[in-house]
């Protein structure tokens, strides 16, 4: 008896060693050195949005940061006890628009956007003008190197017949014209790109006074504007609210981000930007904060 006493002694020893070095293995193990995995929680119904749909775009947002990692990051398990709920809260999203209206962020905050919808217009416009003005600029100096290069050619032998001279003379008018109204549009480019570049600063502008303020809103009550719509609880992600597609996919991206450990960064185009849904009109897509806030916590 007094062997197998000892022999247990050894056994638990050993166990007990065993899972210290798997305690301190645990501890040295980054977020995401093992998969995380997730269930539906709460599903309310108003939103419209189906379960499954609901899950397609859970997916997606977690496809963001797995095409970085190189590997399946985030797996769906019904029984998984990280839960992520979709949660129709009319009463806290009251209350909190009551909190940004008493603050004066609300009205920074529908100005910046105000602005920032304007500039994305009018930047549109102005790119699509400067297309259509290069590609007819190739299509005129296409023209007129065949024009100068026909002209060449027929003086070097006399001159041009009779029907052809008459040709190249509309045809050199026709450039004239062309190359007045290029010109033309040149300076009316020019005066577009002034009016942009100003509406630029504008816009710029009201965004450092946006995200002053919004600074100011968190400090006061303890809190970031991404629980406007969103929150990761450390247990799971809350869904408040959402504005389309898009708006919902950044939110669960930003929400996934936190789960794997990851803080927000400076930079307004970012995923992990403290305000989100400012860029959600765009795919979800990291950028270089992004990318090295997520290498310093997974250390890829």
């Amino acid at each position: 008896m007094k062997k197998f006493g000892q022999f247990f002694s050894t056994i638990f020893l050993i166990g007990l060693i065993g899972a210290s070095g798997y305690f301190v293995y645990e501890q040295t193990l980054s977020p995401c050195d093992k998969p995380l995995e997730y269930s539906i929680g709460r599903f309310d119904t108003q939103f419209g949005v189906s379960k499954e749909d609901f899950k397609s775009y859970i997916t997606q947002a977690g496809s963001v940061w797995e095409k970085v990692l190189h590997k399946k990051q985030f797996i769906y398990n019904p029984k998984a006890s990280f839960k992520i709920n979709l949660i129709y809260d009319e009463k806290q999203l009251t209350m909190m628009q009551k909190q940004k209206t008493e603050f004066g962020l609300s009205a920074v905050e529908d100005t910046f956007k105000k602005l920032d919808s304007e500039f994305s217009l009018f930047k549109t416009q102005y790119n699509q003008k400067v297309s259509f003005y290069e590609s007819a600029l190739a299509a005129y100096k296409s023209r007129k190197s065949a024009y100068d290069a026909e002209v060449a050619g027929w003086n070097s032998r006399g001159g041009a017949p009779k029907g052809i001279f008459e040709s190249l003379e509309q045809e050199r008018y026709y450039l004239n014209s062309e190359a007045q109204r290029l010109n033309n549009e040149t300076s009316s480019i020019n005066e577009l790109t002034e009016e942009l570049n100003t509406l630029l600063r504008e816009r710029n502008t009201k965004a450092a006074e946006y995200n002053r303020v919004a600074r100011d809103y968190n400090r006061k009550y303890n809190g970031g504007l991404e629980f406007n719509q969103a929150e990761y609880t450390g247990k799971g992600i809350n869904i408040y609210q959402f504005s389309n597609k898009k708006d919902l996919i950044l939110a669960l991206t930003h929400e996934l981000g936190h789960a794997l450990s990851m803080d927000h960064v400076e930079n307004p185009k970012s995923i992990m930007y403290y305000i989100t849904g400012i860029n959600a009109e765009t795919s979800p897509v990291p950028t270089a904060e992004d990318l090295a806030e997520l290498n310093k916590v997974c250390k890829i």
